[in-house]
């Protein structure tokens, strides 16, 4: 097995048993988010600040986008951040998918038949198609933002995902259909209360994967408004999960200085968020995002040799 650094605190065998035997039986979820896409995309703090100079934004929290693009919506009109950053978006990327890697080809090669990315990009689908001619992914989008006209179809997905034909599903929108992007303050919370209004916006089959599946969160920050909001609707489907354990790949906190005052503050917040996901079933592992997908790509490849 390939030699890869180990997080900061590290996992037990035990956690990676669940886990690759989770994989193994197809009852595994990645849920992909911003952090997968590091280095290829800006992230959100970067494009916040991008959008506070276009906008004028005035105040003092410009690294916050929800928040930048609400005021971008109210005084440049609702569709310009949204175009904004699929001016800024499109014609990047793809990642370096001959990275071994790089975290949408590893899960890709998991071989899994549901994905699903609160990520507006198309790096999930690019990496299931590489070089695999046979596998023919399929997309679907939240339909959360037709609500808002009253012209949105409840209708049943159709798809039957497979690892052949493995299902994509973008929770909160894609850049080639820019209405449907979760970005602003307003969306967010319009998301969360369309999606108490109309459950059935969730695919059944996307659904059964949030209640009996482990879900694999790669690319989420706590402090990122996309993952708190995320965290807090799926926390009722996770509660309704009887057996499966869940992962969240997070950055261990960082001290402010070098004191011992510092280091201890770190170390409570560490503990605080162990426990809060703990309480949703979910082990968190300490460490990025590239760490983890070169630790998971290392250690499956000797469960599936040894199988």
């Amino acid at each position: 097995m390939d030699q890869v650094e180990a997080p900061e605190q590290g996992w037990l065998d035990e956690d990676w048993e669940e886990l690759l035997l989770a994989i193994k039986h197809k009852l595994c979820t990645p849920f992909l988010g911003a952090g997968a896409c590091a280095g290829v995309l800006p992230l959100g703090r970067e494009l916040a600040e991008n959008l506070a100079d276009a906008c004028g934004f005035p105040f003092e929290d410009r690294k916050n986008l929800a928040r930048v693009a609400q005021y971008a919506a109210i005084e440049r009109g609702p569709k310009t951040p949204r175009l904004r950053l699929v001016d800024w978006l499109t014609g990047k990327g793809p990642p370096d998918y001959s990275n071994e890697n790089e975290a949408h080809r590893v899960v890709a090669d998991l071989r899994l038949p549901i994905y699903i990315t609160t990520n507006y990009d198309d790096f999930l689908i690019r990496a299931l198609t590489r070089d695999l001619p046979r596998r023919e992914p399929q997309r679907a989008i939240c339909q959360w933002y037709l609500a808002r006209r009253r012209q949105v179809s409840l209708s049943r997905l159709e798809i039957e995902p497979t690892p052949d034909r493995p299902l994509v599903f973008h929770l909160h929108g894609c850049l080639d259909h820019s209405e449907s992007m979760v970005l602003t303050e307003d969306d967010y919370l319009d998301f969360l209360m369309v999606l108490s209004e109309l459950p059935d916006l969730i695919p059944p089959r996307i659904e059964q994967a949030f209640v009996e599946n482990s879900l694999l969160f790669l690319g989420y920050s706590l402090e990122d408004t996309n993952f708190r909001v995320l965290f807090r609707k799926l926390s009722a489907y996770l509660q309704r999960n009887e057996g499966a354990r869940h992962v969240s790949v997070q950055l261990a906190p960082r001290p402010d200085g070098t004191g011992e005052d510092q280091a201890r503050r770190a170390r409570k917040q560490q503990e605080y968020l162990e426990k809060q996901f703990g309480l949703q079933k979910v082990r968190v592992y300490w460490g990025t995002c590239e760490q983890f997908a070169a630790d998971l790509r290392a250690r499956w490849e000797a469960f599936s040799l040894g199988r």
